[in-house]
């Protein structure tokens, strides 16, 4: 803010907010072209330090196709933030709702018939209304922008309303025209913007309506910047077209709203002999050094403890982590931006707490000094402690301080520094512990850099911006600000990135750049020195554990204590460890480091069986949260949320342990991992599934039970992606060798895995005697589960024959069997079958219902397969239902999930729902083009089914465009497909279509000649 200012109009820009949106281009509605240059124009002033009221980070600029769920987010945002101003800001075209009366504010998707495609202004009132800010501002550059003051254009437009419903307390809102007149455009920028720019880029000089200066005026009001507009557009004209006079509408002094400084003001020249105007006040000590130039990132952390500052200057924060994280700079950086909040300055204390080599500070003499620093006499600092932090707490009470306590030990040290309470000072401590006994207002671990943030602060120093290889060197250095420094001087002295990222290879990353090493292990050291003997003996354990995270379960499993002990005994190492989501991890070359020093005070023996240790507990947790996941018989779905949380949270850790359990020889490493693959494919993560079991059959002996199962789960992957020759080979393979060991139960379930790639290659025969082969040998041991699966897959037979009666009394009996088991997935996919049934034979309301049972159940057991097959049964509900855009909306969910999960089968069938859907809404290229991507998919599964399927929807297509030769091939083509695959009602349907259309003297080409 310049110089002239009056109190009550100086913002902080700490505490103001701005949200700019201009739309320029549209999909149903005319390009406004010059509306892309209004928010860059407008928010290059807004943010210039001569001019506006707003940091940088502060001014939001909305992208133009942005939804209006997003703009309505970032005004939200916005307005939760803003303490001082808040300014939104809309450029483009205005319409009126349903009711022609609330004002509409365009996105790249508005359409006149489709009010929800646009803003609603009400919404954006209702925010700003909401806002604590002390200053509002809304500016609407729109045609019929006046709707947003409720204003009429004169005595020639309609009346005005009875009620205004302006209703924002403290604010203003400046609009561009009336409620009954259209703004105005040109390339170069809407004309009202256009002339605000101009007036904040230039400032105001002229004399205004009431008498006064321009150059008088240090600062603009809301009702500055509205008279300048008024006077410079009454009476203009644009290719023919009135300027439309701006409109505003204010509330409780909102005319006083200071919107930036005049970059015009003179300000007024002292008349010789007068007093010399006041001295300007001295700025506040500060004892903090100036943060460097390269410092970059940390900008939440920054944000947050500056709100802060902002907000309660009496608070205590901590911003804590592992050595080498930029704790200081940051603490800088906050400095520089908040001691003009502080009269009483600000003040920097290393207190050494974490310093190699040297004792942490004593708290007294530390408050001596500052004393001494703050202009205490010697003999005016108590010789007794407890005088002296009772004077050094006083001082803090009359001076308001930003205290900057960096390196703090522990609560002990910091004890006599903080001040009482009440106090106006504010105290940030930096520490490598959490420092959970001090009573901190906000506590924030500092991360590594992110790789972005390290390529900048390289680019800072020097290095060019084409520089190869710095993203790959980033990630190398693990976001060490500690490493930035040394590699970017190497690369700034002429070594190429190329060597320096081969030298950062390895263990020993930093032989070639010694300070770092030295940095990193001393800063380890020095922890590792601080810990008790027991506290040394559980860092063994995190070096001895395969990685790449734990929790203290597992941790708890090698040391053999009680994980309640180990995760107590956890925080008081955090200064070691990186803890996220109730993981802990060691930093790579903190690991280094761990197992050198655990190398030296034990052995490799206690190692081993601490290992062993590990992986039998990960392999019991995985197959009792599979067995939950399985056949649970909970009332409730606790427990088996439970189970798929702790796969989630276990999910790496089991795959590093499962293959260092086979590294080490660990006995029953097999078992562990054909459990964990065949839990990898459940959660439909084939190539890791795959990459364990290929393991398993190269450490097993083919004619055992373990490579019989795992050749079993290559099938099963086959399988389910579409791949059903490679499939039934690997069952059969694997049958054998069951066969050979008499295993029974093996080739039950195999048997029944055939019986499933008979029916989807359309061997309805051998389906069903798969199927029933498999029962009598469940039968036979007394595998009810077994039972109720291969009782379902007769079901499916029967289903996929069309003999719907059948198919239900086979799903009722299957899902009496698993509910009696508590097997949900069972139930969640014979529930889903029955929904298919109920949408197939019309009974929608039954079929809804029993879709979103199963999807449910589904979502619990985070079976994604099951939902997307559950959600593309939606899609065909709701197309049967003739409801089309929520026909659209499932299907894209189930293409989505079916595309994450590499499920090609899936993709097909929804590919061909969505083509009849787009048929059955007379958009037939769209058509043409899902039953292309349908016929692609089909034929690369080998799924004749599926092809003649396609087929017959790309007939359908033709023959609806009038394109009966086309149809008729289709069809012809769909019928031998259908021959082919044993399906003689679809061969059945094709000829009935044939024959119809050769009575209208349409005949296909065989396409066999030739």
């Amino acid at each position: 803010m310049s110089a002239g200012a009056s109190p009550d109009t100086r913002l902080e820009q700490t505490g103001s907010r701005a949200v700019l949106c201009g739309v320029h281009a549209y999909q149903h509605l005319p390009g406004l072209d010059g509306v892309r240059h209004n928010v860059p124009a407008l928010r290059e002033l807004l943010v210039a330090q001569d001019v506006g009221l707003f940091a940088g980070e502060h001014c939001v600029a909305v992208p133009a196709n942005s939804t209006p769920a997003q703009l309505l987010d970032a005004v939200q945002d916005a307005a939760d933030h803003a303490k001082d101003l808040l300014l939104v800001y809309y450029a483009g075209h205005g319409h009126f709702g349903r009711d022609g009366r609330s004002l509409l504010l365009g996105t790249e998707a508005s359409r006149p018939d489709r009010p929800h495609h646009s803003v609603s202004y009400d919404e954006i009132r209702a925010i700003v209304a909401g806002s604590r800010a002390r200053h509002r501002v809304v500016v609407v550059d729109c045609c019929f922008s006046g709707a947003a003051l409720h204003m009429d254009a004169g005595q020639d437009g309609p009346p005005a309303r009875k009620a205004p419903v302006f209703e924002i307390e403290g604010a203003c809102v400046l609009t561009s025209a009336a409620e009954t007149e259209r703004s105005l455009c040109l390339p170069d920028g809407s004309v009202f913007t256009r002339e605000l720019v101009r007036l904040l880029r230039d400032g105001v000089s002229g004399e205004l309506s009431d008498g006064r200066k321009g150059t008088e005026l240090s600062v603009l009001t809301m009702a500055d910047v509205y008279d300048v507009l008024r006077q410079r557009l009454g009476d203009r004209a644009v290719e023919g077209h009135p300027v439309p006079l701006p409109r505003m509408s204010t509330r409780d002094g909102g005319h006083r709203i200071p919107l930036a400084v005049n970059r015009a003001y003179a300000p007024p020249t002292p008349v010789t002999g007068t007093p010399a105007a006041t001295a300007a006040p001295a700025a506040p000590l500060s004892t903090a050094y100036d943060v460097t130039r390269n410092f970059t990132g940390r900008a939440a952390e920054l944000t947050a403890l500056e709100r802060t500052a902002v907000e309660q200057p009496a608070a205590v924060c901590v911003v804590h982590g592992r050595g080498g994280q930029g704790k200081t700079e940051l603490l800088r950086a906050l400095a520089a931006r908040t001691t003009h909040l502080f009269p009483g300055g600000c003040l920097e204390v290393d207190l050494r707490g974490w310093t190699p080599g040297e004792q942490p500070r004593d708290p007294y003499m530390v408050i001596a000094e500052q004393l001494h620093h703050m202009g205490h006499a010697p003999e005016d600092v108590p010789a007794d402690l407890t005088a002296r932090a009772e004077t050094w707490r006083l001082f803090l009470k009359q001076n308001p301080v930003l205290l900057l306590l960096d390196n703090a030990r522990d609560a002990r040290q910091l004890a006599p520094l903080l001040p009482s309470a009440g106090s106006p000072s504010m105290v940030i401590i930096s520490s490598r512990s959490e420092l959970p006994e001090v009573n901190a207002h906000q506590r924030f671990e500092l991360p590594p850099l992110t790789a972005a943030d390290c390529v900048t602060v390289w680019h800072k120093m020097g290095i060019p911006q084409d520089t190869a290889h710095l993203d790959e060197i980033a990630d190398r250095v693990n976001g060490s600000p500690l490493a930035l420094g040394p590699i970017g001087t190497r690369l700034l002295h002429g070594a190429s990135p190329t060597a320096v990222l081969h030298s950062l290879t390895g263990q020993h990353r930093y032989a070639t750049f010694p300070s770092i090493d030295t940095a990193e292990r001393a800063a380890f050291t020095t922890a590792y020195a601080s810990l008790d003997a027991d506290l040394r003996h559980l860092i063994h354990h995190c070096a001895w554990h395969p990685g790449p995270d734990f929790g203290p379960d597992s941790l708890a499993a090698m040391a053999e204590r009680p994980e309640h002990e180990v995760e107590v005994r956890l925080a008081e190492i955090e200064q070691l460890l990186i803890r996220k989501n109730g993981r802990h991890s060691l930093h790579d070359l903190s690991l280094s480091y761990a197992r050198e020093t655990a190398a030296q005070h034990a052995t490799e023996e206690e190692a081993d069986a601490a290992r062993q240790r590990l992986y039998g507990h990960l392999h019991k947790g995985l197959k009792q949260a599979r067995d939950v996941l399985r056949t649970t018989r909970t009332s409730d779905d606790g427990e088996v949320r439970q189970a798929r949380h702790w796969l989630d949270t276990h999910a790496q850790e089991l795959q590093a342990a499962a293959r260092a359990a086979d590294a080490d020889v660990w006995p029953q490493s097999p078992d562990f991992l054909t459990d964990l693959a065949r839990s990898l494919y459940f959660d439909d993560r084939y190539i890791e599934s795959w990459e364990l079991l290929q393991t398993v059959l190269r450490t097993t002996f083919p004619d055992s039970a373990r490579h019989a199962e795992a050749t079993k789960g290559i099938g099963d992957i086959h399988r389910v992606q579409g791949n059903y020759k490679e499939s039934a080979e690997s069952y059969r393979e694997a049958l054998a060798v069951y066969q050979a060991l008499d295993d029974r139960l093996g080739q039950a379930n195999v048997i029944d895995d055939l019986g499933d790639i008979h029916r989807v290659e359309g061997r309805f025969e051998e389906a069903r005697a798969a199927h029933e082969e498999a029962l009598a040998i469940y039968r036979e041991i007394g595998d009810s589960l077994g039972q109720a699966n291969t009782t379902k897959g007769l079901g499916d037979v029967h289903y996929a024959q069309g003999r719907y009666d059948e198919a239900v009394t086979a799903y009722q009996d299957a899902l009496t069997i698993y509910r009696g088991n508590g097997a949900l997935l069972g139930q969640a996919n014979t529930t889903k079958n029955l929904a298919d049934i109920h949408r197939f034979e019309g009974r929608y309301d039954e079929a809804a219902q029993a879709y979103h049972e199963a999807l449910a159940t589904f979502r619990t057991l985070g079976d994604r397969r099951g939902q997307a097959d559950a959600h593309a049964g939606l899609g065909d509900l709701h197309e049967a239902q003739d409801r089309p855009e929520e026909a659209a909306a499932a299907y894209d969910k189930a293409l989505t999930t079916y595309e994450a999960i590499g499920d090609r089968r899936g993709q097909a069938d929804t590919y061909v729902s969505l083509g009849f859907l787009h048929q059955s809404q007379g958009r037939y290229a769209e058509g043409v083009a899902a039953y292309d991507k349908a016929l692609a998919v089909y034929e690369t599964v080998r799924s004749l089914i599926g092809q003649a399927t396609a087929h017959v929807g790309l007939a359908g297509v033709h023959q609806a465009e009038n394109r009966f030769t086309n149809s008729a091939e289709e069809f012809r083509t769909a019928q031998l497909l259908y021959t082919e695959a044993n399906l003689p009602g679809g061969a059945a349907l094709c000829q009935q279509a044939l024959d119809f259309l050769a009575a209208e003297g349409v005949e296909a080409d065989d396409p066999t000649d030739g």
